[in-house]
């Protein structure tokens, strides 16, 4: 799948599997423009990275928490490129606590970094998007839409209201650009780096040698990001009527 002509927004795209994606999608052959928040050596890296690749790459830190800020994101990537063709939100946190520790600065934390900062961003690149009446936006969900993770509640309920947001925004938004939530598993490096104690904490038993995660007593392949963008590179190119679907890239661990 060739991404030749277009341009590319990967938030959090400056480090793990953010950086995969756009990577990916520069090898596919888009320009990059990506965000990212208090790594500016890392973005820099992957900058360098990308246009060693012969592809443009802007870099603009930007607070996913502050809307103008993400307004002048989009400014910016029009004064670069003069287009945006695909959005990807994928910038995250990934508050852990159980109930009882749950705080206002917690919730508020999830739900703006998540799904404000996704709507508001969203709402900033329609009219770029618009200017070429095509565009694909897609948001990295996982796996917590179909599981309930007791120790991540703030997390699980907002990563649910981007789903509804991306089907919200299919209709909103079509037939000129379509909107897709991603719903990988668990994968091997995580945005959060380590994910062992998050299999734990669900009983589920990962072993690394073989990548893969037994669930009531059945093993699941675990996946990595260069699978998911795979995915992502893909669903960037193919056929509009793919539009407002929410896809599990998981080995099939949610029908387990």
């Amino acid at each position: 799948m060739r991404l030749d002509g277009k341009v590319a927004l990967v938030t959090g795209g400056a480090i793990r599997v953010g950086k995969v994606i756009s990577m990916a999608l520069a090898e596919a052959g888009a320009d990059l423009a990506i965000s990212y928040w208090g790594t500016p050596a890392e973005a820099e890296e992957t900058k360098k990275e990308i246009e060693a690749m012969g592809r443009r790459c802007m870099i603009y830190e930007a607070n996913m928490r502050s809307v103008p800020q993400l307004q002048a994101l989009v400014k910016a990537i029009d004064e670069e490129y003069g287009r945006l063709d695909i959005l990807i939100h994928n910038a995250s946190n990934f508050n852990e606590g159980p109930l009882e520790t749950v705080t206002e600065e917690v919730w508020n934390s999830s739900h703006e970094i998540i799904l404000k900062g996704a709507f508001f961003l969203t709402q900033a690149a329609v009219p770029l998007m618009m200017k070429h009446k095509s565009g694909r936006i897609m948001a990295m969900i996982g796996d917590s839409y179909y599981e309930n993770w007791p120790e991540y509640i703030p997390h699980s309920i907002a990563k649910v209201g981007l789903v509804k947001l991306m089907e919200t925004m299919a209709v909103t938004l079509s037939p000129y650009i379509q909107c897709t939530a991603l719903c990988p598993a668990t994968i091997m490096t995580s945005a959060c780096g380590d994910y062992s104690s998050a299999f734990k904490s669900r009983a589920q038993q990962l072993d690394e040698n073989s990548h893969t995660v037994k669930i009531n007593g059945r093993e699941i392949i675990m996946g990595n990001p260069a699978q998911v963008a795979e995915l992502i590179v893909f669903l960037s190119g193919c056929s509009s009527y793919m539009n407002g679907a929410v896809i599990p890239i998981d080995g099939g661990k949610h029908l387990v």
